[in-house]
């Protein structure tokens, strides 16, 4: 297991998009603090609201660089020129959930609807089945239905809708589907 950790702390993928972009896809490493603050601060508030925790401040991104843990948060940066433009994280279950992950995406604005979003995706999942994850979930809001749509077109199904599962600073909520993809196929067993 110690040397999937290891494969996997240096994996690479490079893209090459129908336009010419390049896309390398990585895991995050020293060195990036600065880059992942720039591209949240690019951000509008409505998308870091989404992000599902405080805006992360410099303090914060440092934070995740520095004691990075690929056992409990596997995080992969989207970079485009030197840029990074997208994170994809999978936090680990533990105990009881250990064969669980929960996946979020982060993507840049300027890149959305490029396919990158689902090169995350994807990324995520052959991440999830390396280290021997049986489930990977997403939470998106259903006022997403693209990203709903493009976690369902990799396989995904859409068990339940969470009822205001989520508030806005304005007091909006937002109905939440809990997206689950199932890598271990348990069908016929007793």
């Amino acid at each position: 297991m110690a040397e999937m950790w290891v494969q996997l702390a240096r994996f690479r993928q490079l893209k090459v998009l129908p336009e010419g972009l390049r896309v390398l896809l990585r895991p995050l490493a020293d060195g990036d603090a600065d880059r992942l603050y720039e591209m949240f601060s690019r951000a509008t508030p409505d998308d870091l609201e989404r992000f599902r925790s405080e805006p992360p401040d410099r303090t914060i991104i440092e934070c995740w660089v520095q004691q990075r843990d690929l056992s409990r948060v596997f995080p992969v940066v989207v970079e485009v020129n030197d840029r990074i433009v997208g994170q994809a994280t999978i936090h680990f279950g533990a105990k009881f959930q250990q064969h669980v992950g929960w996946v979020r995406l982060f993507l840049d604005r300027e890149f959305r609807r490029r396919g990158i979003g689902t090169l995350m995706i994807r990324t995520a999942i052959d991440i999830a089945r390396k280290v021997g994850l049986h489930q990977l979930i997403a939470l998106v809001p259903t006022d997403q239905p693209q990203v709903v749509k493009a976690f369902e077109n990799q396989g995904f199904r859409n068990e339940f809708v969470h009822k205001d599962y989520a508030i806005m600073h304005d007091g909006r909520t937002l109905d939440v589907a809990e997206l689950v993809l199932y890598l271990v196929d348990h069908t016929g067993e007793f």
